[in-house]
């Protein structure tokens, strides 16, 4: 009957589990986003760029005013005589050769460019929060566990020393228990430790997440989209692929303008002159041409291969986006099947360590084996729930990289 009784608490460990969302609300993630400073900068980045955006639509032509003003001394008449004299006149380069309508091309190429890279930086940090909200919720599951594994030390040690004081088994049972309740202890305060450091890179980095104690596990999702037509989506909604190409076009648009320079720019004034005290008064049009050299046509040239380069950059980059799409994928269902499999292999570590217990409590075991078997349970049970929530983050992060969730640009 006492073994009986000494049997009841040590199975009687249950972790209780509220049923807490996986992801923080959609809510947070937004003003945590907004409040970042990269969000910030990149929101200054984009202020710039349409600022210089419409810079480059109207121009950077400006009115010259230019003016003299003279004395003009006659001495070879009767009566010498000075007169006074100025001449003034306003002059501004002009847009010729339909540089104005390719400036405004590369005006609304930048701001477009602007506004990709503000959301591309928006998708970024989005992922390294999700990153890092992943490396907390495993800190937390491993702390839970440990408090777990922890609990069951305490116990088997108690029961231990019970039945060293009564004399069923001998005093090195009761070493190895006390000493297996140490290490658990030990595990436990570093697991304790690593989730306080986690959760810290969290709120500190992204105000207003709250933090959790406990959550709800999800059943790991498959997406329903066959791989191919998900590859194309990917594709086609991937920020940083959009980002390259919008580069490429407004290099295209500034390789078109440098080669429009080398044929240089009018410039066109007014002017008007009093000359000889107002006895001839002067108003004309001017008109100057410079020359071109040779340097406007190797700017050209440059322009040139520098749109080429942008080009050749868009093929990289969706050559390497297709590669992460596939690593992705992989992970993904790689990992859901590891996932499954150690849940697996873990609960049948575990009903075998319950086997060790009773057996143990029922005077049918080592301490040793009840140990051995306990701290191989334990490591299946991290194991597994540590890669399943690595498999639930390459699903998470495939559907955030889809915008699908967290689309807040």
């Amino acid at each position: 009957m006492k073994k009986l009784i000494l049997l009841i608490p040590l199975l009687a460990i249950v972790t209780s589990v509220h049923a807490i969302n996986l992801l923080p609300t959609d809510d947070q993630v937004k003003n945590a986003l907004y409040a970042s400073p990269k969000i910030g900068a990149a929101d200054a980045r984009k202020s710039s760029l349409n600022s210089k955006a419409d810079a480059i639509a109207s121009g950077s032509q400006e009115f010259v005013v230019r003016g003299t003003r003279q004395n003009r001394n006659v001495t070879n008449i009767p009566v010498a005589t000075t007169y006074q004299e100025y001449w003034a006149g306003i002059e501004r380069p002009i847009r010729f050769w339909g540089k104005g309508g390719v400036d405004e091309k590369i005006s609304d190429a930048t701001k477009t460019f602007a506004g990709i890279e503000f959301a591309d930086t928006m998708h970024e940090t989005s992922k390294d929060l999700l990153a890092t909200w992943f490396n907390y919720l495993k800190a937390l599951q491993s702390r839970i566990v440990a408090e777990k594994n922890s609990q069951l030390g305490d116990q088997i040690g108690r029961i231990a020393q019970v039945r060293y004081k009564v004399g069923d088994v001998a005093r090195l049972d009761a070493q190895l228990a006390t000493a297996e309740q140490g290490r658990l202890k030990a595990f436990l305060e570093l697991a304790k430790a690593h989730e306080g450091a986690s959760g810290e890179a969290v709120t500190q980095r992204y105000q207003g997440i709250a933090l959790i104690k406990n959550f709800k596990w999800e059943a790991i999702p498959n997406l329903q989209t066959k791989k191919e037509i998900l590859r194309q989506q990917y594709l086609e909604r991937s920020h940083e692929l959009k980002l390259v190409k919008s580069d490429a076009e407004r290099f295209d648009l500034q390789a078109k303008r440098t080669s429009l320079d080398r044929l240089p720019d009018p410039t066109i004034g007014i002017y008007t002159a009093n000359e000889f005290g107002g006895a001839e008064r002067i108003s004309g049009l001017s008109l100057s041409f410079p020359i071109s050299g040779s340097a406007r046509f190797s700017n050209a040239a440059a322009a040139a291969s520098e749109a080429e380069v942008a080009r050749q950059r868009v093929l990289d980059t969706e050559q390497r986006i297709s590669v992460e799409f596939e690593r992705l994928w992989s992970q993904m269902m790689s990992r859901k099947v590891a996932a499954e499999t150690l849940l697996d292999s873990a609960k049948s570590q575990n009903d075998a360590a319950q086997a060790a217990e009773k057996a143990y409590v029922l005077g049918e075991g080592t301490i040793a084996d009840l140990i051995a078997a306990r701290k191989a349970a334990n490591e299946n049970q991290l194991s597994a729930d540590l890669m399943r929530l690595d498999a639930l983050e390459s699903y998470y992060r495939m559907r955030l990289d889809l915008h699908e969730i967290w689309d807040f640009d």
